[in-house]
């Protein structure tokens, strides 16, 4: 697979100079060089048999070097790192086509131009003449992939920006309606056994469940939530698990610190975290305490489990930290601490709050 993607990007970086119509500034270039050394420098007439020979055969080796250098000696060896060998094969085909040409002109290129070219000059001034004309023809055609290069770099940063946005994305829809199977089919389990008897609960659990699921949806696709609506549906889970004390055996404690008015938090980053303690199955009532203290920037969440942590429990706490660390940086922390005792087992998250205007600001920027 890895060759397959190299091949592609070899390709690529091969056909740069010439896609997203860059083909039009080569066409462009042979006719200002048509122009300016073959029908400004024509003394007679212009015939097909004067551009055919002054123009087509004269630069046929020259541009053989334009291209090798910018098909070949670039993407193979310029953008692979390999700058002494791509300065040998330069500077070397440089010398060598230059050289080529002399001869090439005089057994192919039959000039018709009234005025004779110079025959009294030797093989050594014909050939620096040639590196002079070589060399200010590079300089111009270099420039030329100058500009483009600049052009493709300004491309590929708006590609990569809109790239990571979508991937951004993508990972917040799979974060976020991640529901886990095991705990969704547990729920409906037992909102189904509860309906099967005349239980005073099963109307609440059901209408609590939908507005879970609900927010869920909801809330899936946006990168912040407001923090009144994320606490309202940790409320509700909470109150959920307190409807079925005979499956869960979550024995669940919340106490809420601070004011949320105002304040965004990313979504379902909390009632994700209380859904990793839920998928366990316990054999006896546990206690799980939660205390939320809200500050003016933060959010810090501690939670206290009255029982040993399982492999599975901390596998999932690192996945949580791992997934929301990969949407917002550094600025979520989560410290758990693992112990060989039976219990208690700590878990302690602090989450970055936006404010209002905040949200607002970054809405118009992405607009």
């Amino acid at each position: 697979m890895s060759n397959l993607v190299q091949l592609e990007i070899n390709e690529r970086n091969r056909w740069v100079y010439f896609n997203k119509y860059r083909w039009v500034a080569h066409i462009a270039y042979w006719i200002w060089v048509l122009i300016v050394s073959t029908l400004m420098r024509a003394k007679g007439p212009i015939t097909p048999s004067l551009i055919f020979n002054h123009f087509f055969l004269s630069n046929l080796l020259i541009a053989s070097f334009f291209y090798l250098y910018c098909l070949y000696f670039i993407p193979y060896f310029f953008k692979r790192n390999k700058n002494l060998q791509f300065w040998l094969l330069v500077i070397t085909c440089y010398l060598t086509i230059a050289f080529l040409d002399i001869f090439f002109g005089r057994a192919f290129v039959h000039l018709t131009d009234p005025v004779e070219p110079n025959t009294n000059l030797g093989i050594s001034q014909i050939y620096i003449g040639k590196l002079a004309t070589y060399l200010l023809n590079f300089f111009f055609f270099s420039i030329m992939l100058f500009f483009m290069e600049k052009n493709e770099e300004n491309s590929t940063l708006l590609e990569l920006e809109k790239e990571k946005k979508e991937i951004e994305q993508v990972k917040l829809d799979l974060l976020k309606n991640n529901i886990n199977p095991d705990f969704l089919m547990r729920s409906l389990h037992q909102l189904k056994e509860s309906a099967k008897v005349p239980e005073e609960s099963t109307p609440e659990a059901i209408l609590t469940f939908s507005d879970l699921l609900r927010y869920r949806l909801y809330r899936g696709r946006q990168l912040y939530s407001p923090l009144k609506e994320e606490l309202s549906a940790f409320q509700s889970f909470v109150h959920f698990i307190s409807l079925d004390q005979q499956h869960h055996q979550l024995q669940l404690k919340l106490a809420i610190q601070g004011i949320t008015s105002d304040k965004y938090i990313a979504p379902l980053s909390i009632v994700n975290l209380l859904e990793v303690f839920c998928k366990i199955r316990h054999d006896h009532p546990v206690s799980l305490e939660v205390i939320i203290l809200i500050e003016t920037d933060e959010l810090h969440l501690e939670m206290q489990y009255d029982s040993k942590p399982t492999a599975q429990l901390l596998a999932d706490l690192e996945d949580y930290q791992s997934n929301y660390s990969q949407l917002y940086g550094d600025a979520i922390m989560l410290y758990y601490e693992p112990s060989e005792k039976e219990e208690p087992f700590f878990v302690r998250l602090s989450l970055p709050l936006e404010e209002k205007a905040m949200i607002a600001k970054e809405m118009l920027q992405k607009k």
